[in-house]
């Protein structure tokens, strides 16, 4: 399989702060990340004065100031972006932005992003899907997050985005539960086969709100290809979204966990790997000589047995060889060799 592409999505973690965002980068980075992951949005043009807080960001951040101005805190300037920008680059990591307002999609199209993340929120926007598939930007890739979707709304999304030129070869539809965190019982894992059946032309991946990094882990023997996971310094830092993050030791331990799953999935065939065959002879035994035998004796369940290493006559040719005489002198633990028997292959 190829490699999962995984994601550290800082989103709004750095509370506003450059030099946070920029020590998140180097955190990632050296966590194993392929990418990271910022959010570009204008508060005013997301969120209108009348917006009420989600119960997740009341339970986190308290009801005394409104989602605005909450969010407006967690604005990343556009100059510091491509500052980030070009540092995480530097550092060999991909980078890209969700934008969450038609100005931050028109600033990204300025960078030439290349891989554009739709969030749940989104999904029915027609005019924002409209704009991110209109750009006219080589490679262009569009992942689409499904938090709270049916299957007949990601249709719906869909097909605005081929119907303004893109292409199902350009898409990964993301599983995704927005709830912050996602409790264990709404992951629905098995949802990412529902995807995967529903719509077979495109790549699936998994967008995880979960506690943790059990359930990161746990999805790749899904055939998922993109993972994003969001990521932060402190749980306990103030801001929406951190007590739903993994830390630097989390998102390492995910990024290992998942490159170890990768190379243990293998294929369906049972077979004798190169790793373990030089262990057959160690592991499984032969017939050999309980105690001393002498040419012309009989075997008996009191002269022979088995016993380890096992490249002598296979234990499985035990009643063939019961009652047989003796061809020559064997010692104790000697292997048994016998006219019409192999001995087993290592």
């Amino acid at each position: 399989m190829n490699k999962i592409y995984i994601v550290a999505e800082i989103g709004c973690n750095h509370n506003g702060d450059f030099q946070l965002a920029k020590i998140m980068v180097d955190e990632a980075k050296a966590a194993g990340v392929d990418a990271v992951k910022f959010q570009t949005f204008k508060a005013e043009l997301l969120i209108s004065k009348i917006a009420p807080k989600a119960e997740y960001q009341i339970k986190v951040t308290g009801n005394t100031e409104s989602q605005l101005e909450m969010t407006k805190k967690l604005e990343l300037p556009y100059d510091q972006f491509i500052k980030l920008e070009k540092y995480a680059k530097e550092l060999g990591l991909d980078v890209f932005s969700t934008p969450f307002d038609m100005d931050s999609i028109d600033f990204l199209a300025t960078r030439n992003q290349k891989m554009w993340k739709i969030p749940s929120g989104e999904l029915l926007n027609l005019p924002y899907l409209e704009k991110i598939a209109q750009l006219q930007i080589e490679n262009k890739e569009i992942v689409l997050s499904t938090g709270m979707a049916t299957i007949d709304e990601i249709k719906q999304a869909l097909n605005i985005l081929k119907g303004n030129g893109v292409h199902s070869n350009q898409i990964t539809i993301l599983h995704c539960n927005t709830e912050y965190p996602t409790p264990f019982e709404d992951v629905n894992l098995n949802a990412i086969k529902g995807l995967k059946n529903e719509f077979p032309e495109y790549r699936i991946g998994f967008s995880d709100h979960s506690s943790g990094y059990f359930a990161g882990i746990a999805s790749v023997p899904y055939g998922i290809t993109f993972i994003e996971k969001h990521f932060t310094l402190d749980k306990n830092f103030e801001g929406p979204d951190h007590k739903a993050s993994v830390t630097p030791d989390e998102l390492t331990l995910l990024c290992q966990g998942i490159r170890a799953v990768e190379k243990s999935l293998g294929s369906e065939e049972k077979k004798v790997t190169e790793s373990e065959r030089k262990n057959k002879i160690v592991a499984r035994k032969s017939i050999v000589a309980r105690v001393n035998i002498k040419k012309g004796d009989t075997y008996t369940v009191e002269n022979i047995t088995t016993k380890r290493p096992g490249n002598g006559i296979s234990p499985m040719h035990w009643h063939e060889i019961l009652g047989k005489t003796a061809e020559s002198d064997f010692n104790e633990d000697q292997l048994i060799k016998h006219n019409g028997f192999d001995m087993q292959e290592v």
